[in-house]
């Protein structure tokens, strides 16, 4: 939900409420103005009758008073106090076939040595119709409310909320391995000048800290491997020189370990490029032609190995992806079947415009499943593999907006890769 249309919800809730309350004292001040005004009226009949009666007129019990139906002239037995009281009655309305609210107000006087009631009541607006009229007032109220609301909100969000929607447009388009940080734009509100400040900062530093951490990673990279090429040299000559069988193992031993921590090195830095996206995918790659050059160079290792590769390969199967890491990503997926086989396995291959997906013959894997993609996982932990094989694949894949699956079932690993 938009920043706009939350605002203009919660406005319109707090406006409904707000109506609904000022809707109930409306009522009650509206009617209280009304019964006040029919307090006077009714007051000044009685103060007429009582100027009458002043005078010697008679009047006569139960009938009418100067034709007023709602007027009571009654004489009584016994002086009274003078009081006047003001209350409300319900009178049947033959017109409405129902009871009525009315205002009743009733004075006991002491006139010429006599004393009478005297009362009158009746309504000037009915309390129906003072709610129905608050009711209409307030949907009206109400309805313009909420088409000034809309209307100020698109105002609003066009407007004042156009450098905020800017400063997201940029903070979209950032991009690490640009080593561009978010210059702050100045705006005529402060929220958003402190808002830009900080994306400032905040990618200022994060430039800086790729920055540092890329070039420590290169330097680490590059320096690691001269000591490890030279190790390599050294055990090389080593090896040509008269040694006993057993000194021949510890250096062979130590020359897969130079070679595994060399590998270790390069797909550790191969890993960080693609995490920071140094590889744009805005090439359209052949991953068919990709493929099968990739099976034509692998033949001899494939021999080797005493493995069977079937295929199934469509023609012209086109991703956008960098041809690096296309070849990277179905290099680390085949050089997977073949580490994780068994001897005299098999390896199954299936290209189409939908997917790519390989599968290999090969022992129960080790670990959990959804942890291979994870760096140094490996299904068999005594196995060469530094475990970065399956993290790489899942980084390429994930950085192009494709998915992975991995599966387990009767002696065969499969990965599937949808292209779609």
């Amino acid at each position: 939900m938009k920043l706009i249309t939350r605002f203009i919800l919660i406005y319109l809730t707090i406006t409904v409420i707000v109506l609904g309350i000022g809707g109930v004292f409306s009522y009650f001040i509206i009617k209280g103005e009304v019964d006040r005004e029919l307090t006077f009226e009714f007051m000044e009949r009685i103060d007429r009758v009582t100027y009458l009666l002043e005078r010697g007129r008679r009047f006569h019990p139960g009938r009418d008073v100067d034709g007023d139906r709602n007027l009571i002239v009654r004489e009584l037995d016994t002086p009274v106090e003078e009081r006047v009281e003001v209350g409300d009655t319900l009178i049947y309305s033959e017109r409405l076939e129902q009871n009525e609210q009315n205002v009743k107000v009733s004075a006991y006087r002491n006139i010429n040595d006599r004393s009478y009631y005297i009362s009158t009541y009746g309504a000037m607006i009915e309390p129906d119709d003072i709610t129905e009229a608050v009711i209409k007032t307030l949907l009206w109220i109400l309805g313009l409310q909420i088409i000034g609301a809309i209307g100020v909100g698109f105002m609003v969000s066009g407007r004042l909320f156009k450098p905020f929607r800017k400063t997201l447009e940029k903070i979209g388009n950032f991009q690490l391995h640009k080593k561009e940080y978010v210059p702050a734009e100045k705006t005529g509100v402060k929220e958003f000048n402190d808002l830009n400040k900080f994306v400032e900062q905040m990618t200022r530093k994060a430039v800086s800290d790729y920055k540092n951490l890329k070039e420590f990673a290169e330097n680490a990279s590059h320096e690691l491997q001269t000591p490890l090429a030279i190790a390599k040299g050294k055990l090389e000559l080593l090896s040509e020189t008269d040694l006993t069988e057993e000194q021949y193992k510890y250096i062979e031993s130590l020359e897969r370990s130079v070679k595994k921590l060399s590998r270790l090195s390069e797909s550790l830095a191969l890993l960080t490029k693609i995490e920071n996206h140094e590889f744009q995918n805005d090439e359209k790659v052949d991953l068919s032609d990709v493929v099968r050059e990739s099976l034509e160079a692998f033949k001899e290792f494939i021999a080797l190995n005493n493995l069977t590769v079937q295929t199934n390969i469509q023609d012209d199967v086109q991703i956008n992806m960098h041809p690096i890491l296309a070849d990277i990503l179905w290099t680390n997926l085949f050089q997977n079947a073949v580490r994780h086989n068994i001897e005299n396995g098999e390896i199954n291959i299936e290209l189409n415009g939908e997917k790519l997906v390989i599968s290999n013959t090969g022992k129960d894997p080790e670990v959990d499943p959804g942890q291979l993609f994870e760096r140094f996982r490996k299904a068999e932990q005594s196995s060469e593999s530094i475990g970065l094989g399956l993290s790489i694949i899942k980084r390429i894949v994930d950085q192009n907006d494709l998915s992975i699956h991995y599966s387990y079932s009767d002696n065969w690993h499969r990965i599937e890769i949808d292209l779609k």
